[in-house]
């Protein structure tokens, strides 16, 4: 999740060198796409500002025929939002797979609900207790399974990256490195990024890549409230944060699903901080989502925010609907099934 902007100098910076560009890149002047447009916006008053998950049933739609559907949630604690209802979200949404951020379990955990939907159960765990974490459920066994970003020399690293590979899809789920207070940490995650930049393009080119979760980011100034009193002050939306995120898409041939599927919606957040009531006020940030190779866009069916999902986490979840063909239906399966992970 974002950091407050600092009140003070960042003297505390990494010992890292930065980048030049890095350098050129946090300049209050330079140009970027990304910069704040003139008008600071907040989350329209048709999007839900419940502070709790709403009591009876959740009201998601039943699963289209011959699709696969695919979720993923910042849970801010396994524990902590388990106790405040996810599975009540769990089981209404029924996802094919299913990618948890920032689990905080220090082991494998044992959970009678996830397991019994879940035949396939992936965790990523660091070194540090209670901290970071990433997982994959998923009701389909995958061909091969890869834990940590290969570049990125980082004990954190298993906790935030799961390289999960299937028949016809490799799915990326992602638990961003965060720029950090005062952006303290913004040298290890230039170093991230450039780090995910490679390990994308190595992956197979015959098969689709959905990078997924929390990826710590904004695109623009429609995607957080308050954007210019935020630009190159607070963690994941700096010009080098923005501008290196879409170089990592451009050179993937990737795009953002949501957005393409919600091209002029401005104020959809998928994050709302515990602190300043946040999410009463609708001050929020998209910083979770669904990146995809271009070429398989017409495969999305559907990609939407659950805005009415919150409580059990200052984030609320996502879901893509993707035709089932060569996407992750093992029926579709060439007869080698071995990986062709790199």
């Amino acid at each position: 999740m974002p950091k407050r902007a600092a009140t003070t100098a960042t003297t505390d910076a990494p010992k890292r060198p930065r980048l030049q560009e890095d350098v050129k890149q946090l300049g209050p002047t330079a140009a970027s796409p990304a910069a704040p447009s003139g008008r600071d916006h907040v989350a329209p008053d048709k999007i839900p500002r419940n502070t709790q998950l709403p009591k009876g049933p959740l009201s998601i739609e039943a699963k289209p025929a011959g699709c696969t559907r695919i979720a993923i949630w910042n849970i801010t604690s396994l524990k902590s939002s388990d106790a405040k209802g996810l599975m009540r979200y769990v089981h209404a949404e029924d996802a094919d797979v299913l990618v948890f951020s920032e689990t905080k379990v220090n082991e494998t955990p044992s959970h009678a609900g996830l397991d019994a939907m879940y035949k396939y159960r992936y965790w990523g765990i660091g070194e540090k207790k209670g901290y970071a974490g990433i997982a994959v459920l998923s009701k389909q066994k995958p061909i091969h399974v890869e834990k940590g970003l290969p570049g990125f020399h980082d004990p954190s690293s298993n906790a935030r990256l799961l390289t999960v590979e299937f028949p016809h899809t490799v799915l990326v789920a992602t638990y961003a490195v965060n720029a950090g207070d005062g952006l303290k940490t913004l040298g290890n995650k230039n170093a991230w990024n450039e780090a995910l930049e490679k390990h994308l393009q190595s992956l197979p080119s015959d098969k689709e890549v959905i990078w997924c979760g929390d990826l710590n980011v904004v695109w623009d100034d429609r995607d957080l409230a308050g954007a210019s009193k935020k630009w190159n002050k607070a963690a994941g939306y700096t010009q080098a944060e923005c501008d290196a995120h879409r170089r990592i898409l451009a050179t993937n041939d990737m795009c953002d699903a949501w957005r393409e599927c919600h091209p002029d919606a401005v104020g959809h957040y998928t994050y709302y901080g515990w602190r300043g009531q946040c999410r009463s006020r609708g001050a929020g940030w998209r910083i979770d989502s669904f990146i995809i190779r271009k070429r398989a866009l017409s495969r999305v069916k559907a990609c939407e925010i659950r805005h009415e999902i919150y409580g059990p986490s200052d984030h609320v979840p996502m879901r893509s609907l993707f035709s089932r063909v060569q996407i992750l239906d093992p029926s579709l399966a060439k007869k080698k099934s071995a990986s062709t992970l790199r």
